[in-house]
């Protein structure tokens, strides 16, 4: 799966004419799963490491994991608001945590990718569902 997201991450970002390359991704979501602070054996681990070695700038939410040190790799925190989710090329949603506020990421985000169907209930072109 952490390949089939980035090559299709780098597909979107391409039909956009950006390259995954210098991107910053927003990563939604790092824990095994919802609601959970847990990241042992996390798809996101993978996923990032991928990004990373694609040379994209990675910075990541999640309410349930305050610090991200796996691998070798310390991504950078941020709060989920509007400036935020404005500055990243891309939003991927590993996890889906209930406690997120969807309508913000969908309102602010220029492209999402939806790895979790968290926005089965949101209809827009910004968003591209696995």
């Amino acid at each position: 799966m952490p390949y089939y997201v980035v090559q299709r991450l780098m597909s979107a970002l391409n039909t956009r004419r950006k390259s995954l390359a210098g991107s910053r991704v927003l990563v939604l979501g790092v824990a095994y799963k919802n609601d959970i602070d847990d990241m042992r054996e996390s798809p996101a681990i993978k996923v990032i490491d991928l990004l990373l070695e694609s040379e994209a700038e990675v910075v990541y939410h999640d309410p349930y994991v305050p610090d991200y040190h796996e691998d070798g790799h310390d991504i950078a925190y941020v709060d989920l608001t509007e400036d935020e989710l404005g500055k990243a090329d891309a939003v991927l949603i590993i996890t889906g945590h209930r406690n997120v506020d969807y309508d913000l990421v969908v309102r602010s985000a220029d492209l999402i990718l939806d790895t979790r169907n968290a926005l089965a209930s949101f209809d827009s072109n910004k968003v591209i569902r696995l």
